[in-house]
């Protein structure tokens, strides 16, 4: 994956998937709670190169709050 760089982010030019293990391992397990919207709740993870990350946990599994959660 090639990362671009513009106004302060830092952004993936592809897509990358995740094991739930992964994520378990990049979030150390859940441990910091960053926010909670309404259809999720947002953890802070480092990925392997040392990149910060915010990955969001869908709350329930129904089709209003999937639409809410890719809306956010």
């Amino acid at each position: 994956n090639h990362i671009m760089q513009q106004a302060g982010c830092i952004q993936l030019e592809q897509n990358q998937a995740f094991t739930y293990e992964e994520i378990a391992k990049i979030t150390k397990n859940f441990e910091i709670l960053i926010g909670d919207g309404g259809s999720g709740f947002v953890y802070y993870g480092r990925l392997n190169n040392g990149n910060e990350v915010a990955v969001k946990v869908l709350k329930d599994w129904q089709e209003q709050g999937s639409k809410e959660f890719v809306a956010e």
